[in-house]
């Protein structure tokens, strides 16, 4: 077993011997994407970034088990001020649609103020990620800019804790923002029960 630490928490990652290869797969696979980014964006990414491009590696080239699906579901987090929630106030509303098949997570992420004076309608697949023992570690795009996002998501019962890492992308036009949910805890509404499978 080894550790890998974000921030101020440490993840257990248990390597067995049958995934050594993929280990070293992993290494090629982030180096890969380190010099895309840079070449794509003009900037070389951040140790911490590195570190979940080396997770999300290892994840893909594991084999993929039946998971036990915790998050699946449609969650959502009223972004309102008790003001207006009490005058009714539309929208102000942020959505996380997952669905996930063994250890790999699509969907979909769309967030409005309140009062709907501006929207992030998502899209499908405009979420994409991997599980990593109890974490996924998922990319977000923005429907509204094109700003592409990294953050991680826990589940503990019916709340799914988000959160943003790091922005790999910014959107279009800058300064506009991408209205991606940028913290929270987000509570199940109901679960995918005939979801549809997709292809990572």
């Amino acid at each position: 077993m080894f550790n890998i630490t974000l921030k101020s928490e440490t993840a257990h990652l248990v390597v067995s011997p049958f995934s050594t290869l993929s280990i070293i797969r992993s290494t090629v696979c982030v180096h890969r994407a380190q010099f895309r980014i840079a070449e794509r964006y003009g900037s070389l990414i951040r140790p911490t970034i590195a570190t979940l491009l080396t997770l999300i590696c290892i994840a893909i080239s594991l084999p993929t088990f039946a998971g036990e699906g915790k998050f699946n579901g449609t969650w959502s987090i009223d972004l309102r001020s008790k003001e207006e929630q009490k005058r009714g106030v539309e929208c102000g509303l942020a959505t996380f649609s997952l669905v996930q098949t063994g250890n790999k997570i699509t969907g979909n992420h769309v967030l409005s103020t309140a009062g709907c004076g501006r929207l992030n309608e998502g899209g499908d697949r405009t979420v994409k990620g991997v599980i990593v023992e109890k974490t996924a570690v998922l990319v977000v795009t923005s429907g509204r800019n094109g700003a592409i996002v990294m953050g991680t998501a826990t589940v503990n019962g019916n709340a799914l804790f988000w959160e943003t890492v790091h922005e790999i992308k910014q959107g279009e036009p800058e300064g506009d923002s991408p209205l991606i949910l940028v913290k929270g805890r987000l509570t199940r509404e109901k679960l995918h029960e005939n979801h549809p499978k997709h292809d990572f």
